[in-house]
């Protein structure tokens, strides 16, 4: 006669561990790259200029649009820009390289620059360093929030 038993089979028992276990870790894996992913999508779509070192501009106005590994951005003030964006922390940051439209009247008119986001607390902190024709670096700062929080 075989003696009464109180639970599973040792080997089921242990499968079964084996399953919550990866089940635990596969679930954890998921939510931090879910995390990661909207925190990125953070800074995609339209932000309105509110504050910058280069002059008020109320009407001003970029738009994120993400391609395939980095975004498009556009500025309705005559520049554009190509971004890789990245989760850092509670920030998400975006770096890349532009150019001002070459059509512009004035010192900007095609020159090419480095840009650097972040998006902190509901606001996008833009730094742009443009090369100028005589060699120097001119550095525009400004602050974007999103247009339909009232920016």
């Amino acid at each position: 006669m075989c003696p009464a038993s109180s639970g599973p089979p040792v080997s089921l028992l242990g499968i079964r561990r084996h399953l919550f276990a990866a089940l635990a870790i596969a679930v954890t894996a998921c939510a931090s790259m879910t995390g990661a992913k909207a925190q990125v999508d953070q800074i995609d779509g339209a932000w309105a200029q509110i504050e910058s070192n280069a002059g008020a501009c109320p009407g001003c106005r970029i738009s994120f649009d993400q391609g395939n590994a980095s975004w498009a951005v556009t500025a309705n003030n005559g520049w554009t820009a190509r971004v890789s964006a990245r989760p850092n922390g509670d920030t998400t940051k975006a770096t890349g390289v532009g150019r001002w439209d070459s059509g512009l009247t004035g010192g900007f008119a095609g020159k090419p620059f480095e840009v650097d986001f972040a998006v902190r607390d509901q606001r996008l902190y833009m730094s742009m360093v443009v090369d100028m024709k005589n060699g120097s670096k001119r550095v525009i700062r400004g602050v974007y929030g999103r247009i339909w929080f009232g920016a």
